[in-house]
Order: C-alpha cells, then structure tokens, then sequence
C-alpha cells in the first residue's frame, strides 16, 4: 500500500482531514505528519517528522509549512528540496510552492507573462514608496510573505496613510505595494488542480471591512468564472508550476490576478460549492506513485 504523507499543523485542519479521507478511499495509507518536529540526519540520508521516516514515504501532499521564524522556515523548505531530491513526490513541488509564497517572485511572474495584475512597487525606499502612493492613491500594503489576510493594510495618499507607510517600512524593512482596485466588495478565490478549475467561489467581506479573505470574516457565495478569468486562473497557475493552488481575482475596469497560494485551504469550496477538491489532488498523486 502506498503511503502518502499529509503536512498538515492543525490535526484538526478541514483541509488536512479532507486529504486523509480521499487519500485513503483511493486505497492509499495517509500519514500525518508536520514539519515543526523535522530532523535530517545528514549521514545516513533519513528525514524523520514525529518519528516517522519522511524519506520511506511514496508521496508527501503539503497543506502547510507550519508558522516559523526566518531559520526555521528556510529549513524546512529545505529538508523539503532534500525529500524531492531523494525521490519522494512532493505536491506541491518545493520550487512552486516557494514562487507562489513569495508575491514579489510572482508578481514578476504574472507580469513576464502576461497575466494581467495590479500596479505593483516593491521597496525600500520611503521616498519611492510616498511617490508610488500619490501615483496609486490608494495602495494595499503586504507582507511578500504573508498569508489569511494577515498584516494587510490599505492606506490613502494622504496624512495618516504616510505616516502608516513609514511606520510599515520601520517595521519591516521594505514595502509590497499595490494599486487598491474598486471592486464590489468582493473578490474571486478559483481553486486549480492539476489544469483544471476545480471550483470557485466569490469571498465577499464583512460589513464595514475591505479583506474578502475567509479567516478574516468573509463569507464564500458560488461563482461562475468568465472565461477570461477562467483563462488567467489556469495560467498563475501554469507559470508558477502548481500543481494545485488558489488564484486569487479581483474584479476592476478589467480582470486582475492578485496572488496565488501554493497552499490553499478548500473549505470555502467544499462549502460553498459542495465540490471536494481534495479529491481531485489526491486522485494526481495516485496516477504519479
């Protein structure tokens, strides 16, 4: 029997559950595992996470990295790179899922190749980041790693937005910026696997907020894609090599990408569509093992 790895934090993760579960109808042995507790040993070329071989694994689905400090993190997406190197499958391969955490690398991404994407500046430099403002008047700021909506802001070109954007740039050392699109309040969440669109769902924010993103307090409502923004979902995708992801779309005067998340949860999908992409993901890694 084959056994496939989950990395999942949350044990209680819908996500996560979800995989165990179609991974197992399919005839496979899931195992949950998560990299927090990750030791490689370097001699003998063992990977171990919860005391299970990592390297004796057939395939390894990544839900999530789990939250950790710069260190950290960069070792885990290593140990990641070793158990690809080693002939584990991993989906999403480490080199997508790095592209697509990292909005600057994307962002440059969808702009090479054409996938339409909000005016974008990435700085460090207050004066350029106050310029790029008054260009945009109103911009989102972002952390390039980031994700849920976390650490977010939208500030005006005005006082308090220029004294917010210094305070950021403090804070962070550098500023993700991005033109603010009118939208309807609203943005798209289109869930790709493996080519195709799998679901899609419109995140509506709450009341009195701008951040459509579920954990955020935004509610999921189906959506039926235009063809267009079918089209540019499948090409974020294609460009930054996942083999599943969530593509995010705002409606403006025309059809934006706004990223993409090589780790997206299908809750909102599932729920609000009653379609299981789960399933789809875990039908790929059978047909590749």
């Amino acid at each position: 029997m084959k056994k496939i790895g989950i990395a999942v934090t949350d044990p209680d993760d819908w996500t996560g559950v979800a995989l165990c579960n179609s991974v197992t109808r399919l005839g496979m042995q899931p195992v949950v595992f998560s990299f927090s507790g990750a030791t490689s040993e370097i001699i003998s070329g063992k990977i171990y996470a919860d005391k299970i071989e990592l390297t004796a694994l057939d395939a390894i689905i990544v839900r999530d990295m789990g939250p950790a400090e710069h260190n950290g993190a960069a070792l885990r997406f290593d140990i990641l790179c070793q158990l690809k190197d080693s002939g584990v499958a991993v989906i999403n391969p480490p080199d997508a899922i790095a592209r697509a955490a990292n909005k600057y690398v994307s962002s440059c991404l969808f702009h090479k190749n054409g996938i339409p994407t909000p005016e974008t500046v990435v700085t460090g430099d207050l004066d350029a980041a106050l310029r790029a403002l008054s260009s945009f008047g109103r911009a989102v700021v972002k952390p390039v790693f980031g994700y849920k909506g976390i650490g977010v802001e939208c500030v005006k070109d005005d006082a308090m937005g220029k004294s917010k954007l210094r305070m950021l740039l403090e804070k962070n050392g550098m500023l993700y910026m991005q033109e603010f699109i009118r939208n309807p309040g609203r943005d798209i969440r289109a869930f790709v696997v493996d080519g195709e669109v799998k679901g899609s769902i419109y995140r509506i924010a709450p009341s009195g907020s701008w951040k459509n993103n579920l954990s955020q307090g935004g509610r999921a409502q189906v959506c039926v894609l235009t063809r267009e923004q079918e089209t540019i979902a499948l090409k974020a995708a294609k460009v930054t090599g996942t083999v599943y992801a969530g593509v995010d779309i705002i409606e403006g005067d025309r059809d934006y990408v706004l990223e993409i998340n090589g780790t997206p949860s299908g809750k909102g999908i599932f729920e609000a569509c009653g379609v299981d992409v789960t399933r789809n993901i875990a039908e790929y890694v059978m047909n590749m093992v």
